[in-house]
Protein backbone atom coordinates (compact mmCIF):
# COMPACT_ATOMS: atom_id res chain seq x y z
CA UNK A 1 0.00 0.00 0.00
CA UNK A 2 1.47 3.42 -0.17
CA UNK A 3 1.09 5.83 1.89
CA UNK A 4 0.89 9.12 0.29
CA UNK A 5 -2.40 7.73 -2.16
CA UNK A 6 -5.14 9.73 -0.81
CA UNK A 7 -7.43 6.90 -1.28
CA UNK A 8 -5.50 4.71 0.65
CA UNK A 9 -7.35 4.48 4.08
CA UNK A 10 -6.24 6.49 6.61
CA UNK A 11 -4.13 4.94 9.43
CA UNK A 12 -5.27 5.42 12.53
CA UNK A 13 -9.08 6.84 11.74
CA UNK A 14 -10.02 10.26 12.53
CA UNK A 15 -11.46 10.18 16.42
CA UNK A 16 -14.29 11.84 15.00
CA UNK A 17 -14.53 8.74 12.17
CA UNK A 18 -13.88 6.08 14.49
CA UNK A 19 -16.51 7.20 16.57
CA UNK A 20 -19.01 7.08 13.62
CA UNK A 21 -17.78 4.22 12.87
CA UNK A 22 -18.18 2.14 16.20
CA UNK A 23 -21.69 4.38 17.22
CA UNK A 24 -23.62 3.33 13.59
CA UNK A 25 -24.03 -0.53 15.48
CA UNK A 26 -25.86 1.33 19.11
CA UNK A 27 -28.02 3.34 16.70
CA UNK A 28 -31.37 1.91 15.54
CA UNK A 29 -34.64 3.82 13.55
CA UNK A 30 -36.63 5.25 16.12
CA UNK A 31 -33.55 5.64 18.50
CA UNK A 32 -33.25 9.43 20.73
CA UNK A 33 -30.11 10.48 20.19
CA UNK A 34 -27.69 13.62 21.66
CA UNK A 35 -24.93 15.90 19.77
CA UNK A 36 -24.09 17.22 23.21
CA UNK A 37 -21.58 19.95 20.76
CA UNK A 38 -23.09 20.52 17.64
CA UNK A 39 -20.13 22.43 15.91
CA UNK A 40 -20.56 21.78 12.22
CA UNK A 41 -22.97 19.40 12.03
CA UNK A 42 -21.20 16.50 11.40
CA UNK A 43 -22.00 14.51 14.13
CA UNK A 44 -25.65 15.85 14.22
CA UNK A 45 -26.55 14.92 10.79
CA UNK A 46 -24.41 11.27 10.90
CA UNK A 47 -27.20 10.59 14.35
CA UNK A 48 -30.15 11.95 12.01
CA UNK A 49 -29.07 9.70 9.88
CA UNK A 50 -28.82 6.38 12.12
CA UNK A 51 -32.13 7.22 14.26
CA UNK A 52 -34.39 7.26 10.84
CA UNK A 53 -37.81 9.36 10.37
CA UNK A 54 -38.92 8.16 13.47
CA UNK A 55 -36.18 8.83 15.86
CA UNK A 56 -35.16 12.24 17.21
CA UNK A 57 -31.76 14.33 17.73
CA UNK A 58 -31.45 16.75 20.11
CA UNK A 59 -28.44 19.15 19.28
CA UNK A 60 -26.70 21.22 21.90
CA UNK A 61 -24.54 23.95 21.02
CA UNK A 62 -23.18 27.82 23.14
CA UNK A 63 -23.07 29.79 19.48
CA UNK A 64 -25.46 30.51 17.64
CA UNK A 65 -23.06 30.68 14.35
CA UNK A 66 -22.52 26.80 15.45
CA UNK A 67 -26.19 26.11 15.63
CA UNK A 68 -26.72 27.60 11.89
CA UNK A 69 -23.74 25.66 10.33
CA UNK A 70 -25.57 22.55 11.75
CA UNK A 71 -28.60 23.09 10.64
CA UNK A 72 -27.18 24.47 7.27
CA UNK A 73 -25.42 20.86 6.82
CA UNK A 74 -28.39 19.06 8.30
CA UNK A 75 -30.67 21.00 6.21
CA UNK A 76 -28.24 20.00 3.06
CA UNK A 77 -28.35 15.84 4.07
CA UNK A 78 -32.57 16.53 4.11
CA UNK A 79 -32.61 15.82 7.93
CA UNK A 80 -33.81 18.77 9.40
CA UNK A 81 -37.69 17.08 10.21
CA UNK A 82 -35.35 14.90 12.75
CA UNK A 83 -33.63 17.13 14.86
CA UNK A 84 -34.13 19.64 17.67
CA UNK A 85 -31.34 22.86 18.19
CA UNK A 86 -30.87 24.04 21.49
CA UNK A 87 -28.74 27.38 21.42
CA UNK A 88 -28.14 26.29 24.91
CA UNK A 89 -25.02 24.50 27.33
CA UNK A 90 -24.78 20.38 26.76
CA UNK A 91 -25.12 21.23 31.15
CA UNK A 92 -28.91 21.64 30.09
CA UNK A 93 -29.80 18.33 28.05
CA UNK A 94 -31.38 16.92 31.41
CA UNK A 95 -34.23 19.10 30.81
CA UNK A 96 -34.74 17.97 27.34
CA UNK A 97 -34.87 14.50 27.33
CA UNK A 98 -35.71 12.01 30.37
CA UNK A 99 -33.74 9.74 32.48
CA UNK A 100 -32.86 6.44 30.67
CA UNK A 101 -34.30 7.33 26.75
CA UNK A 102 -31.45 7.99 24.94
CA UNK A 103 -29.68 5.44 23.09
CA UNK A 104 -26.00 8.04 22.36
CA UNK A 105 -24.37 10.90 23.54
CA UNK A 106 -21.91 12.52 21.39
CA UNK A 107 -19.39 15.44 22.45
CA UNK A 108 -16.89 16.85 20.49
CA UNK A 109 -14.62 18.85 22.50
CA UNK A 110 -12.33 21.89 21.32
CA UNK A 111 -13.56 25.00 19.42
CA UNK A 112 -15.58 25.15 16.61
CA UNK A 113 -13.48 24.47 13.51
CA UNK A 114 -13.16 28.09 11.54
CA UNK A 115 -13.31 30.10 13.77
CA UNK A 116 -11.37 31.81 16.47
CA UNK A 117 -9.70 29.55 19.13
CA UNK A 118 -11.18 31.82 22.47
CA UNK A 119 -14.00 29.86 23.25
CA UNK A 120 -13.39 26.75 23.93
CA UNK A 121 -15.29 23.96 25.83
CA UNK A 122 -13.78 24.07 29.50
CA UNK A 123 -14.04 21.26 32.34
CA UNK A 124 -16.10 22.20 34.19
CA UNK A 125 -18.83 22.76 31.92
CA UNK A 126 -18.12 19.56 30.04
CA UNK A 127 -17.82 17.00 32.78
CA UNK A 128 -21.13 18.79 33.93
CA UNK A 129 -22.34 17.24 30.96
CA UNK A 130 -21.03 14.17 30.69
CA UNK A 131 -22.63 13.20 34.12
CA UNK A 132 -26.07 14.48 32.88
CA UNK A 133 -25.41 12.08 29.33
CA UNK A 134 -24.97 9.36 31.87
CA UNK A 135 -28.50 9.54 33.77
CA UNK A 136 -29.97 10.03 30.44
CA UNK A 137 -28.50 7.01 28.58
CA UNK A 138 -30.52 3.85 28.46
CA UNK A 139 -29.26 1.05 29.73
CA UNK A 140 -26.31 -0.38 27.06
CA UNK A 141 -25.88 3.31 25.66
CA UNK A 142 -22.92 5.06 24.36
CA UNK A 143 -21.22 7.54 25.60
CA UNK A 144 -18.46 9.34 23.49
CA UNK A 145 -15.80 12.45 23.52
CA UNK A 146 -13.21 13.11 21.14
CA UNK A 147 -10.98 15.15 22.66
CA UNK A 148 -7.77 17.23 21.66
CA UNK A 149 -5.46 17.88 24.11
CA UNK A 150 -3.06 20.02 21.33
CA UNK A 151 -5.00 23.81 22.19
CA UNK A 152 -4.66 25.73 24.91
CA UNK A 153 -6.48 24.14 27.66
CA UNK A 154 -7.37 21.49 25.61
CA UNK A 155 -4.74 19.49 27.81
CA UNK A 156 -6.20 20.09 31.12
CA UNK A 157 -9.77 19.12 29.54
CA UNK A 158 -8.69 15.77 27.95
CA UNK A 159 -7.02 15.13 31.26
CA UNK A 160 -9.92 15.99 33.23
CA UNK A 161 -12.59 13.65 30.96
CA UNK A 162 -9.81 10.70 30.36
CA UNK A 163 -10.08 10.50 34.45
CA UNK A 164 -13.98 10.91 34.49
CA UNK A 165 -14.32 7.89 32.07
CA UNK A 166 -11.83 5.88 33.79
CA UNK A 167 -14.05 6.01 37.12
CA UNK A 168 -16.98 5.08 35.05
CA UNK A 169 -15.22 1.51 34.94
CA UNK A 170 -15.65 1.31 38.29
CA UNK A 171 -19.43 0.98 38.14
CA UNK A 172 -19.36 -1.30 35.66
CA UNK A 173 -19.17 0.73 32.55
CA UNK A 174 -16.66 -0.98 29.46
CA UNK A 175 -14.63 1.94 28.61
CA UNK A 176 -11.78 2.45 26.07
CA UNK A 177 -9.39 4.92 24.68
CA UNK A 178 -8.44 5.37 20.94
CA UNK A 179 -6.08 7.54 19.26
CA UNK A 180 -2.64 7.51 17.88
CA UNK A 181 0.12 7.85 20.07
CA UNK A 182 4.27 9.05 19.48
CA UNK A 183 2.97 12.24 17.89
CA UNK A 184 5.14 15.15 17.47
CA UNK A 185 2.08 17.35 19.39
CA UNK A 186 -0.61 15.86 21.30
CA UNK A 187 -3.01 14.31 19.28
CA UNK A 188 -6.90 14.04 19.45
CA UNK A 189 -8.33 10.65 21.02
CA UNK A 190 -11.78 9.14 21.43
CA UNK A 191 -13.23 7.75 24.63
CA UNK A 192 -16.17 5.77 24.57
CA UNK A 193 -18.10 3.98 27.35
CA UNK A 194 -21.15 1.49 27.22
CA UNK A 195 -23.58 1.96 30.20
CA UNK A 196 -23.93 -1.13 32.20
CA UNK A 197 -27.28 -3.29 30.13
Amino acid sequence: MNPTDPTAPRLPPRPTALAHGILQECLQPGDLAIDATAGNGHDTTFLAERVGAGGRVLAFDVQAAALAAARERVGAAGLLARVDFFLESHALMGTRAEVGSVAVVMFNLGYLPGTTHELITEPGGTLEGLICAMCLLKPGGMLSAVCYPGHAGGAAEAVAVGQWFEALAAHGWRVARYGAIATRRPAPFLLLGRKPA
